[in-house]
């Protein structure tokens, strides 16, 4: 025990008065307050005669580190339980008390047991009952003064019925007594020792009180940013009245502001609950297994009209909602969830259920108070936004109505100026589109080409046996260019000679016969008819074998592959690509062209785009059509539509297309090289710049929409 004679404890008052008087000066409180507590303790150290401390450096340290520990305490942010048992602890090594308890003021004025090391119960009496030491509590809480019994003292207050002395500490905060310290002694050896334990707790219980501020300081903070971040949530809430943005609203908004990793809104009708929104998406389906077993679970929780609290600390789950909340369990993986009913009273008569509100979280931790309160303010605004969507919803024509809102909102006088200033502009517009005249041209591809050139194909199957000419061979009408063999042919030509050399010594057989018959005369009439019809057999099959033969002969010829015109070929590597190959009938082999003749545009035009060509040319007499060669582009030709194909056909990359040949002066270009590819216009006069302009969107409208 701590003791002190009567000067040495005039002295540590003296200390202590003095140290209050810094609370009045510009310092901060922190330091005020531990220059005055360090003021106590120096002089505590200076003029003991405790026989339970005996006044060593390291006895008086311990003690100045244990209050610069609790110190230190109460600024940390902790919560009150663990401070409270650190606070007893150190208030038993500081004070070498036997017991001591910390006694906690709640919200209703009633006093608890916060924190305690009990007495040991030869210091108690068999009497000492908790009610009795609550009438004292309360007593010393009210007085907001430090009380200290004597063993057995007792007045008609207060009562100290243990066999040791009784100190109570009050702990003021804001002229409200937060909590009571009370340490229990075995021996008080004179009234100055009960002054220095009277300043001692006195130390602990400002360290108390500063613990208290900072808490409340701390809570007010925490408060005020969640009312912060509430008010955001109810702005955003109540900002759209349309049912879908409102349920977006608030999935998204309650997720962050309760910091849930999944928050959903359900709407209940008769029919049951309806996923409307799940925070952090856009679409979901509700034919998923995890959406039906949550509406399910919003069904039930709707029904019962109660909110359902889970997290793994052991809630009590109804009967009815366990098997449900398993299966959503097992489906979601989620650790702790809150189901919310969202009801409305009807003109405070009954209650209307509106929609369901589900808070979800992946890790296992349980609801706080402060969650527990902004989850009552989010479901009250919650159900106050989705009745009113769901009442605009309800309505008839509802859709119509707001579409006729947003075409007639630009009308309303504070945007007719506005307004009557964008149609002014764009009636400007349109004019302009329909009067302004600009020209009119179809756009197309094609290619430059001689107007005689040929393409030589092979006539019959068979093998390249020689080629007479190269790229750029220059060449005149029936000069050979391939040889070509055919051994079919030959076979067949050997054979047709076997037959009519065979028919021919026959026939000559048959003739002589026929003269020895006229010279003996001794055959007989039949054997002459025989010989004559023979003759005639024989006469008439050498015909026909002759025949044959010119036809092969003829096939023969044709093998030899001539130029039909005057020109020069424009194949280019015909000896790699036709050297000894077999080809087929009809196979292309080489291109023979005249570059000195007339040239002209082979130009495919589009089969949508081709009326506007054949309209136009109807109205002129030389439809006028502009193109460049890509290999001279910077340089603009000029010709005249020569001829339109009256058939349709499809290109190399199957697009509908029109042939139109335009004819040109061959003296435009210096060069020109058959098959250069060509960009060019054919100008179909004029039309309004809006219909130039917009040609193709209106003709998609044409087939695709009104068609």
């Amino acid at each position: 025990m701590l003791a002190c004679n009567y000067e040495n404890t005039r002295r540590i008052g003296n200390d202590y008065s003095r140290s209050t008087e810094l609370t009045s000066r510009n310092l901060p409180v922190k330091t005020v307050k531990i220059n005055r507590h360090a003021a106590i303790l120096r002089g505590m150290r200076g003029n003991t005669s405790s026989p339970q401390i005996d006044g060593s450096d390291e006895a008086w340290s311990e003690i100045e580190a244990l209050v610069d520990e609790t110190a230190k305490l109460a600024r940390e942010p902790m919560s009150v339980h663990e401070f409270h048992a650190e606070f007893v602890r150190r208030v038993v090594q500081a004070t070498d008390a036997c017991g001591v308890v910390l006694w906690s003021a709640g919200t209703d004025g009633v006093y608890s047991i916060a924190a305690q090391i009990e007495p040991p119960d030869s210091l108690l009496p068999s009497d000492h009952s908790l009610h009795a030491r609550n009438q004292n509590i309360h007593e010393v809480a009210a007085r907001r003064q430090t009380a200290s019994l004597l063993p057995r003292q007792s007045d008609h207050l207060l009562r100290n019925p243990t066999i040791g002395a009784l100190l109570l500490q009050p702990v003021v905060v804001d002229d409200r007594t937060v909590a009571v310290i009370e340490t229990y002694h075995e021996d008080v050896a004179s009234p100055s020792q009960a002054n220095n334990l009277e300043q001692m707790v006195a130390v602990f219980g400002d360290l108390l009180a500063d613990f208290h501020r900072n808490h409340q300081l701390l809570e007010l903070r925490q408060r005020a940013s969640a009312w912060t971040v509430l008010e955001e949530f109810v702005e955003q809430v109540h900002r759209s009245i349309d049912l879908k943005s409102v349920a977006f609203v608030i999935a998204n908004e309650a997720a962050r502001v309760m910091r849930c990793d999944r928050v959903t809104v359900f709407r209940h009708r008769d029919a049951g609950c309806r996923t409307l929104s799940i925070s952090g998406i856009d679409t979901f389906d509700r034919r998923s297994t995890l959406v039906r077993g949550a509406e399910r679970l919003a069904q039930a929780v709707a029904v019962s009209d109660e909110p359902l609290w889970y997290s793994r600390d052991g809630e009590v789950i109804p009967p009815q909602l366990e098997a449900r909340l398993q299966l959503h369990l097992d489906a979601a993986h989620v650790r702790s969830l809150v189901v919310v009913p969202l009801a409305a009273s009807i003109h405070g008569q009954h209650r209307e259920s509106v929609g369901v509100l589900l808070f979800e979280r992946f890790e296992d931790s349980s609801w706080d108070e402060s969650q527990r309160q902004r989850i009552e303010v989010i479901s009250r605004h919650a159900t106050t936004a989705l009745r009113n969507a769901n009442e605009l919803a309800g309505l008839p024509l509802i859709g119509a109505s707001r579409l006729l809102r947003r075409c007639l909102s630009p009308f309303a006088s504070r945007h007719l100026p506005k307004t009557a200033a964008v149609a002014v502009l764009l009636t400007a517009i349109v004019a302009a589109f329909c009067l302004i005249p600009s020209d009119f041209n179809i756009e197309g591809d094609g290619q430059l080409m001689p107007v005689s050139y040929r393409h030589i194909f092979a006539p019959a199957d068979g093998v390249i046996e020689e080629i007479h000419v190269d790229h750029a061979t220059k060449v005149t009408q029936g000069t050979t260019l391939i040889e070509m063999r055919r051994s079919e042919l030959e076979l067949e030509e050997a054979r047709l000679l076997g037959e009519v050399l065979t028919n021919q010594k026959r026939l000559d057989s048959v003739r002589s016969a026929l003269l020895n018959h006229k010279a003996a005369s001794a055959t007989s009439a039949n054997e002459f008819h025989e010989l004559t019809s023979e003759e005639a057999r024989l006469k008439i099959l050498l015909a026909s074998l002759r025949e044959q033969q010119e036809i092969l002969k003829r096939e023969r010829a044709e093998l030899t592959i001539v130029s039909p015109i005057d020109g020069e070929v424009i194949t280019w590597g015909i000896e790699d690509q036709l050297s000894h190959r077999p080809v087929r009938r009809g196979e292309r082999l080489l291109s023979v062209v005249d570059p000195n003749g007339a040239w002209h545009v082979e130009l495919r035009i589009a089969d949508r785009d081709i009326d506007h060509v054949i309209a136009a040319r109807r109205n002129t007499e030389e439809l006028t059509v502009t193109f460049i060669v890509k290999s001279h582009a910077g340089r603009e030709l000029r010709g005249t539509v020569e001829n339109i194909a009256m058939s349709t056909e499809l290109d190399e990359h199957d697009h509908s297309t029109v042939l139109v040949l335009v004819a040109l002066d061959r003296e435009q270009l210096s060069e020109l090289r058959p098959g250069a590819s060509v960009v060019a216009k054919v100008h179909c006069g004029s039309r309004s710049i809006g219909y130039v302009w917009f040609r193709e969107l209106f003709e998609v409208i044409k087939t695709r929409v009104l068609f």
